[in-house]
């Protein structure tokens, strides 16, 4: 099912590259990824060091779980023709399930429609291979900047989940987001 799926493959957007993430992306992310307002809506604190955010990247530089279950789709966001990295985009791709759709840029660039077109291409490429039907999300219900992108995307709220998560000392309700296939193929371009 995975395999139409090149995760090994720069993407090209009119203001972005998506280069498949390595290690050698850590020194280039680390001070755009180290601000906490990143993290205030999940689950993760700052990288702790540039060592750590490297191991992390080895580990998802190998595109699939350990149990080959999992396709990890990851890739370093990077402007041009700047050519600054302002963020990360990944898509976890499993047999028969939705493709489950995560992201994370630099609060500076923010606003600026960045996520939006990173978002745009990873889907491009799920949905273009044939293969996945649908593509997931989850945010906190506080997150009213990440669910907003993902309903200018054409993501529909399927779901809440009340007290889905317990971090930084309190509870996070969180949305489901889903989006078809078709309606991604069908939409005004």
């Amino acid at each position: 099912m995975t395999d139409q799926i090149d995760g090994e493959a720069a993407l090209e957007s009119a203001r972005l590259r998506l280069e498949p993430l390595t290690p050698r992306h850590a020194p280039s992310l680390f001070a755009a990824l180290s601000d906490p307002r990143i993290y205030t809506y999940i689950p993760q604190d700052p990288p702790a060091d540039l060592a750590w955010l490297a191991q992390r990247y080895q580990r998802l530089a190998a595109r699939r779980s350990p149990d080959g279950a999992e396709l990890w789709l990851n890739w370093a966001v990077r402007r041009q023709p700047q050519g600054e990295y302002i963020g990360v985009v990944q898509a976890t791709v499993a047999a028969g399930l939705p493709a489950y759709l995560a992201y994370m840029f630099a609060p500076e660039f923010w606003g600026a429609g960045y996520a939006r077109e990173a978002c745009a291409r990873v889907l491009d490429l799920l949905f273009g291979a044939g293969q996945i039907a649908r593509a997931h999300a989850e945010v906190d219900t506080r997150n009213q900047a990440s669910w907003g992108l993902l309903e200018r995307l054409g993501f529909q709220r399927t779901a809440v989940r009340p007290a889905a998560d317990f971090f930084k000392g309190g509870w996070s309700d969180e949305y489901t987001y889903e989006l078809a296939a078709a309606a991604w193929r069908s939409r005004p371009r």
